[in-house]
């Protein structure tokens, strides 16, 4: 049994958390491609979901283009050039903090969606920003999981004068209210017109402005410079099957990682809610995120490079090394990241794994008021330790958390995406794994009960459904079902026909093309 089912199409789908930006996005499926449609799903999310993934946040893509090629779009920002170690030693700090002024990246995600349409997109990108400025402009309604986090983090935004202006100003907002962010209409405005005015316009500088008010250090200049850009996606073969994830500085790679541990058990001789099957992936997962915070962090800075990472040598080194007993404790916090993904497949052969991000529930808890543009908390993975891999320097990407999956099992395409921070690679996992090796539908793939491991203790969160009896060395906790541990999206191609699929633990829908 599921409880929600899929939409089928024969032209094209899209699959996100918010029935609006699905619908937007497949009304543009019937003049232009995946790709623009993934420019109005996105901006739609970031505009009805500002929570998750707001303009002032990241965002990437995996594509999969016609002949097969697999792309990757990096819009993530870097560090500000004057959030230095010693900046943050001199203030006192022993790790990021959190939010607030000092945890601001630049934001990458306009930038990152104007690279991948002017590669690709077919309609103009001022018809795109203003369908969803017209749309927008109506009013929007609060959805559960946007009220639930308005609600839950009101003491802490209240203390910012432009995130308590924003989304204050007429009180708590509740769910089904209609609300007007009249700002961001603006920002949009001027982003049609030239999507550049976000990073060297009156955008820019309204940002950089309040951040410095508010005690940040962003300057002018290092938004100018900011550039995404286009490059290949990383991939493995596992169990015949051909499985692209994003490279550094994402984590995508540890997803991979753990499929190549995987790979050497017959999962099938273990039932798909056996307590030994949990044990398994658990045990995995700490030799991947190991490595992950052993070696992962922007390319630039990486003393080792990505495809030896991934090449048999150092694959074959790991199968059989398991650190559980020896591993430091992560520099920052885990809890509480939350993200948004859509996936999009069109009638031309076009493919689209979307994500994007503030990092943390309204990132900062900082929102430039004009704009009403809530900034991102991801400089707040960077670690405080000179020594370390992904110790903070000026205009570097951090280790990102955001990435996505597809998957090419022998021409039936798949693309795949959830919510869930650090958790991410862990849940992808599971997401595969209970596809590939238990032959679940994508649907029931979806809505099975899932587990999270907080990296690097002995807490596991798993939803009620899950199995854990005689499971030794850690302390686990049950949760709700469903929980919100991680809200998956996914659209699938057999033949002719492209389906799409959302997730009972958030409040999406799949909607399609005739």
């Amino acid at each position: 049994m599921v409880f929600k089912q899929p939409f089928y199409s024969l032209s094209g789908v899209v699959a996100s958390e918010h029935p609006l930006a699905s619908l937007l996005g497949s009304q543009i499926l019937e003049r232009g491609n995946a790709i623009d449609a993934a420019v109005v799903t996105s901006l739609t999310l970031a505009t009805t979901l500002p929570h998750l993934g707001g303009l002032g946040g990241d965002f990437f893509a995996l594509i999969l283009d016609p002949n097969g090629e697999v792309h990757f779009v990096d819009g993530s920002g870097y560090a500000p050039s004057r959030l230095t170690l010693d900046l943050m030693n001199t203030l006192g700090y022993r790790s990021m903090p959190a939010h607030g002024p000092l945890s601001i990246n630049v934001p990458g995600m306009i930038d990152g969606l104007r690279v991948m349409w002017e590669k690709w997109g077919v309609i103009e990108w001022k018809d795109l920003v203003k369908r969803v400025v017209e749309v927008i402009s109506k009013g929007i309604i609060v959805t559960h999981s946007f009220a639930q986090s308005l609600r839950a983090l009101y003491n802490e935004l209240s203390l910012d004068p432009g995130s308590k202006n924003t989304y204050y100003s007429n009180g708590l907002p509740k769910e089904g209210e209609v609300i007007i962010f009249k700002g961001l209409i603006s920002a949009l405005e001027l982003v049609s017109d030239d999507p550049r005015s976000f990073y060297e316009g009156e955008i820019a500088e309204c940002i950089v402005n309040y951040v410095k008010d508010r005690g940040g250090v962003m300057e002018l200049n290092d938004l100018k410079q900011y550039k995404a850009y286009i490059g290949k996606g990383l991939s493995i073969e596992y169990r015949n099957k051909i499985v692209y994830e994003m490279p550094p500085s994402t984590q995508g790679i540890t997803t991979l990682h753990m499929l190549k541990l995987l790979e050497e058990y017959d999962l099938k001789s273990l039932s798909l809610n056996s307590p030994k099957r949990i044990e398994l992936l658990l045990k995995m997962a700490k030799i991947a995120y190991k490595i992950r915070d052993l070696y992962v962090t922007d390319p630039r800075h990486m003393n080792i490079d990505v495809r030896y990472l991934l090449s048999e040598k150092f694959i074959e080194r790991i199968k059989h090394v398991v650190r559980s007993n020896d591993l430091d404790e992560p520099e920052i916090s885990l809890s509480g990241c939350d993200t948004t993904f859509f996936a999009i497949a069109d009638s031309e052969g076009w493919v689209v794994a979307g994500i994007q991000s503030l990092f943390y529930p309204f990132g900062s808890y900082i929102t430039e008021p004009r704009f009403n543009i809530t900034l991102n908390s991801r400089a707040s993975s960077f670690s405080l330790n000179k020594n370390h891999v992904n110790k903070l320097e000026p205009l570097k990407k951090t280790l990102h958390t955001l990435s996505a999956v597809i998957i090419d099992d022998n021409g039936r395409i798949l693309s795949l995406g959830l919510s869930g921070g650090h958790f991410r690679p862990l849940l992808h996992a599971q997401l595969i794994t209970n596809i590939i090796d238990y032959g679940l539908s994508v649907q029931e793939a979806i809505e099975y009960p899932r587990f999270i491991w907080h990296l690097w203790s002995k807490h596991v969160d798993y939803e009620e459904g899950l199995n854990v009896e005689g499971i030794e060395g850690y302390v686990f906790s049950r949760k709700p079902y469903p929980s919100r541990m991680g809200v998956a999206a996914a659209v699938e191609i057999r033949g002719k026909v492209k389906a799409g699929y959302t997730d009972i633990r958030g409040d999406g829908m799949a909607i399609g093309t005739p």
